[in-house]
């Protein structure tokens, strides 16, 4: 059995496994419920229908007219920061469950590298937990252009995904797939949520050297 063989045999399996999993969709529902309210309270209303702006310069209210696009890519923002915890949090035991379920071995005795195990492990389970947060993030993209149309929002709206929300995923994807293999699950469960918020959303009032800012941070610079 060739690895190209293994690794789509373990992608299809591992995608199936963990799109089935209640527990997936449940956190990440939470979790955007949590993003939504976020973007709405901090940006929303004001960049889709505009708004005044007052202050020193300028006493007399200036309008600020709205911005659909600027309210995409704040959406996006806002779920580049903490979808990738959810998902991080939904991979931590998948490694986990197949030592408990007696899984591996299984696997073990079918040939073919484990390399390519592992890979299509990685890919299957990423691609399963990544689609409910598509899902979620088209129906808040759908929201922006039910209030102002625009053709423009569309591929900005995909652009901003691949640019500013995968690379985070996919970041939380692999550390949640290699380090419980080192580490108790809710040990790391609890360890990777206090790193992503020192390394991604620390603020600099708390004068603590973290990675926020640098080209290490996992949300974007």
């Amino acid at each position: 059995m060739n690895s190209i063989s293994v690794i789509g045999g373990t992608l299809r399996y591992e995608f199936s496994m963990q799109i089935r999993r209640r527990a997936v969709w449940l956190v990440l529902l939470l979790m955007s419920a949590f993003i939504f309210i976020l973007w709405y309270a901090f940006a929303g209303p004001d960049l889709l229908h505009g708004y005044y702006s007052h202050g020193p310069d300028h006493p007399t209210p200036v309008w600020v007219a709205p911005q659909p696009r600027d309210a995409v890519l704040y959406l996006a923002q806002f779920a580049a920061w903490f979808f990738p915890i959810g998902c991080g949090l939904m991979l931590a035991d998948r490694i986990a469950r197949d030592y408990t379920l007696h899984v591996n071995e299984i696997l073990d005795t079918f040939p073919g590298p484990l390399g390519a195990r592992l890979l299509g492990k990685y890919i299957g389970s990423t691609l399963a937990t990544l689609l409910p947060a598509l899902l979620i993030y088209s129906l808040g993209i759908g929201y922006i252009f039910s209030q102002a149309p625009d053709p423009q929002l569309i591929p900005l709206a995909l652009e901003a995904f691949l640019a500013v929300l995968l690379p985070g995923i996919l970041f939380a994807a692999g550390f949640s797939t290699a380090l419980p293999t080192f580490i108790k699950v809710p040990i790391y469960q609890l360890l990777f949520i206090l790193y992503w918020f020192w390394a991604n959303l620390m603020s600099p009032r708390f004068h603590i050297p973290t990675l926020v800012g640098t080209m290490l941070n996992a949300t974007g610079p």
